[in-house]
């Protein structure tokens, strides 16, 4: 119950700073001028937009697609689509940082090696938005580029080693079938790395379509609005995004109302959309969440036993020393 209640609350502050953060942003920039600029899009740059959105959603089914394929030998391939849309209400609906995971309730089985496919997912977003990030700070703060540097050439050197975190004891308990992960995880990281060109190309259309900038600044300017959803002190980045597109790309000419009105737009586009077709999907399907606390006390029972067995197995050590 006191868990509950503290997973409502944060979800509920992190509503509240990123609105806030939205309220705020929208007050210090010309308004009427955001929905001019909006108005001003042409339709077959939205066309455009829309098909690389389509194009967005497709490359991120694939990838759950192919995640829950390789580690998964429970699943129907038609419960696959209701999944991966629920995924984006969760993520704006649920409370806590996790609640996406709830997608894995939308396909019926074993939920082992759906919740490895999850890790793969989430954990391929974190790491490629991780490197782009530290790969543009440089450009940002020139003072501290070596520091940067230095992260960056570490996190593109443990990648190699990343597969042989899958023969541990731990995950092992969650793989339901032998995988390749050399394999696995390089696809992951291609599909990661092709949802950021799409929201490359989406940027650069519209913001080229009202005014003009360069290739090179709309990827910078790309990589800290896309890592806006490493912060986590609001729910998708929820105000920070339109806080940095403002920020960065006043630098480049463009109108912080453009800015702002741009990148309200491509999220309504690429996350809000979705999430409203994924609210069907969870209707038809709801009675898929009846053995959703039994399958996360189950998780979590397991990930508790682990953390046991490592601490007394380091106290039998120390005491036996």
């Amino acid at each position: 119950m006191k868990n509950a209640l503290k997973d409502k609350l944060t979800f509920l502050l992190k509503y509240a700073v990123g609105l806030a953060l939205l309220v705020w942003i929208l007050s210090r920039i010309n308004r009427q001028k955001m929905v001019d600029t909006l108005l001003r899009i042409h339709w077959t740059s939205m066309a455009l937009i829309l098909i690389i959105a389509a194009v967005n959603l497709f490359v991120q089914y694939r990838r759950w697609k192919f995640l829950v394929e390789q580690q998964s030998s429970d699943f129907n391939a038609r419960d696959l689509i209701p999944s991966f849309f629920a995924g984006f209400t969760f993520r704006l609906l649920l409370p806590g940082g996790h609640a996406e995971i709830s997608k894995i309730f939308m396909l019926p089985g074993k939920k082992s090696g759906k919740v490895m496919a999850f890790a793969i997912e989430k954990f391929f977003q974190t790491y490629v938005k991780t490197i782009l990030v530290m790969a543009g700070l440089p450009v940002l703060f020139p003072q501290w580029r070596w520091i940067f540097i230095v992260i960056l050439i570490a996190l593109i050197g443990l990648y190699p080693l990343l597969p042989r975190l899958s023969r541990t004891r731990f995950l092992q308990r969650f793989q339901e079938k032998e995988a390749n992960y050399h394999r696995i995880f390089l696809r992951a990281l291609l599909f990661s790395l092709g949802v950021f060109v799409c929201l490359i190309f989406q940027y650069y259309i519209l913001l080229n379509d009202v005014h003009r900038i360069q290739f090179s600044q709309t990827l910078l300017t790309v990589i800290y609005i896309w890592g806006a959803g490493l912060i986590p002190v609001s729910i998708s980045g929820l105000g920070i995004r339109e806080g940095i597109a403002a920020v960065m790309l006043k630098q480049y000419g463009i109108p912080p109302s453009a800015a702002v009105g741009i990148a309200l737009l491509i999220f309504i586009i690429n996350a809000i959309v979705p999430a409203v077709v994924g609210v069907f999907f969870i209707y038809r399907r709801q009675h898929h969440f009846k053995d959703a606390g039994i399958a996360f006390k189950r998780v979590s029972g397991t990930l508790m036993e682990r953390g046991k067995e490592r601490i007394f197995k380091r106290k039998n050590e120390s005491e036996t020393k």
